[in-house]
């Protein structure tokens, strides 16, 4: 049986520590692009024909729980679609 070093322990715990970095800087930089997007979006004249309630603080789950958008039925909200478009979603 090997017995962890005080160095290894040392090491994993920076090895763990730069992971949940990497997480919280990813997570920051993948809500300020959401946030770019939305607000370049909502921007332009056409977007405020979309009657949906549509903020550059929405989330990913938001915009997708609005489902085909304001024109629901007919053919897909051309706002929420250019913005999922961007987004990837």
């Amino acid at each position: 049986m090997t017995v962890p070093t005080t160095k290894g322990e040392e090491r994993a715990r920076d090895r763990l520590n730069a992971i949940a970095r990497a997480r919280v800087t990813n997570t920051h930089a993948t809500a300020r692009r959401r946030f770019d997007v939305i607000r370049d979006r909502l921007a332009r004249a056409r977007a405020q024909d979309c009657r949906y309630p549509i903020t550059p603080q929405s989330t990913l789950a938001q915009l997708r729980a609005l489902g085909a958008g304001c024109t629901a039925g007919h053919w897909v909200c051309p706002t929420v679609d250019a913005i999922r478009r961007r987004l990837g979603s």
